[in-house]
């Protein structure tokens, strides 16, 4: 089980196909066959009754990066 089953709310990482600039705290993922990139900067809280379909999967070793990225927007690296 997940923490995240007994809070009505989820952090999220947001994408963005511009990938041009890549800063710590940003990871380079693939996305629906795409260049993008994961902004843990922005990393943010939202309630569960706002998120309707699940707009995909990450890998494995993408989702280790954007991990790693998280870890450093928080200080925790």
């Amino acid at each position: 089980m997940v923490f995240s089953d007994f809070l009505n709310r989820v952090q999220v990482v947001p994408l963005t196909s511009k990938t041009d600039r890549l800063y710590p705290s940003e990871a380079p993922v693939a996305f629906e066959g795409k260049e993008s990139k994961a902004m843990a900067d922005q990393l943010a809280t939202v309630s569960k009754s706002r998120l309707f379909n699940r707009a995909g999967v990450l890998s494995e070793n993408d989702m280790s990066k954007v991990e790693e990225a998280v870890k450093i927007q928080l200080g925790i690296h």
